[in-house]
């Protein structure tokens, strides 16, 4: 069910005066309030909103039950999105790996798109590396192609035969 024209109007009007003429400071940061989740008479904090009477609104947890509570949030919430992200950048490499021909272009090798590597020819010339473009950009990125037009497909043993120079041998 939604709101009348008139009924929005208002209450936008109340939250315009709220911003305007109530002080923080005139009323509690925190109250004293049974916790919603160890049921303890606890502090629980302001919520920076108010009710529409103009009452200021107060968290249903104290402090460290809300704490808590959000740490778990994120913690469920990270795998999701790690998994998908993961996903993600998976299937982008792989249609980086088949517009550059799916093999190294030295030795042929195909087997594992883990080990293929994406080389530029001209270092001095790249804006940024390939990993990190598929961090932030989706194949159909122009940008990506630009740059993957520079680079050659190597796999990670060929790749290392030619910059090994470049690195410090311990």
């Amino acid at each position: 069910m939604k709101n009348s024209p008139e009924t929005l109007r208002k209450r936008n009007e109340l939250k315009r005066k709220w911003k305007r003429e109530i002080d923080p400071t005139s009323f509690p940061y925190y109250i004293i309030k049974k916790c919603k989740d160890c049921g303890l008479d606890k502090n629980c904090q302001w919520q920076h909103s108010f009710t529409q009477t103009g009452k200021p609104e107060y968290r249903s947890r104290c402090v460290s039950c809300h704490k808590r509570y959000l740490s778990e949030l994120r913690k469920r919430r990270r795998r999701i999105l790690t998994s998908q992200k993961r996903e993600r950048s998976r299937k982008n490499k792989r249609k980086c790996v088949e517009y550059l021909g799916g093999c190294c272009i030295k030795c042929g090798y195909n087997k594992s798109d883990y080990s293929l590597t994406f080389h530029h020819r001209y270092p001095s010339k790249k804006e940024n590396t390939i990993a990190v473009m598929l961090q932030n950009m989706s194949f159909d990125n122009e940008k990506l192609r630009l740059e993957l037009d520079k680079c050659d497909l190597i796999c990670f043993n060929c790749h290392m035969e030619l910059h090994g120079e470049d690195y410090v041998q311990i």
